[in-house]
């Protein structure tokens, strides 16, 4: 297994990143089918094909991790690089 660990400072005030983390996760969901799951005030389960992990906001950062299965380690650079830009485009209208 590979692992992702990405920890990303929050612009904006909570509820404003909530809104946009919602929708990012709605938007892996559709694009992806990688589901999502609410667990704890704004801590979420994540599982799909290959992927299982957990996203955690609070009034400082948003923390990533997953674990990527044996067939997905190969795409673990393009997974990382892909969460990046979605997330510096939807949060770069909240700083």
């Amino acid at each position: 297994m590979s692992n992702i660990n990405i920890t990303y400072p929050m612009p904006g005030n909570l509820a404003q990143s909530k809104e946009v983390i919602d929708e990012l996760l709605q938007d892996l969901e559709n694009k992806y089918h990688i589901h999502h799951q609410e667990i704890g005030e704004n801590h979420y389960h994540l599982k799909g094909s290959g992927i299982k992990g957990e996203v955690k906001l609070d009034h400082q950062e948003l923390i990533i991790t997953a674990q990527l299965n044996f067939m997905m380690m190969a795409f673990k650079p393009i997974i990382e690089k892909e969460i990046h830009r979605q997330l510096d485009n939807s949060f770069n209208h909240l700083s």
